[in-house]
């Protein structure tokens, strides 16, 4: 449930700073693609009982940090704006995959 709060803070948040300013279409993209990451992760049951606190640091961490670089990329001054939403992109696609072939084939 963590993960829903904070993935709508970020989104909640983005507006706020956001607001009366034109928002690109990556960023709806990216809040669609991240709502179907937390219902595929919350609500697609697993076959596999136990489950490790590193799951939960791979599986929800690293989107939500995935997740805000592609939201406020201006928040890395060590890499230009595209290619941090480039690598938060990368991260969020890499963490639904992974997560698709352990509920798929593992779980």
């Amino acid at each position: 449930m963590v993960l829903i709060g904070v993935a709508l803070g970020l989104a909640l948040c983005f507006f706020y700073v956001n607001r009366g300013e034109f928002v690109e279409r990556q960023i709806y993209c990216a809040m669609v693609f991240m709502a179907l990451y937390i219902v595929v992760y919350l609500f697609l049951p697993s076959q596999l009982n136990g489950t490790s606190v590193r799951t939960g640091q791979l599986y929800e961490y690293v989107p939500l940090v995935s997740f805000g670089a592609i939201l406020f990329p201006h928040f890395n001054p060590a890499s230009p704006e595209k290619v941090t939403q480039i690598l938060g992109w990368i991260g969020l696609i890499s963490v639904s995959l992974i997560l698709c072939i352990f509920k798929v084939l593992v779980w």
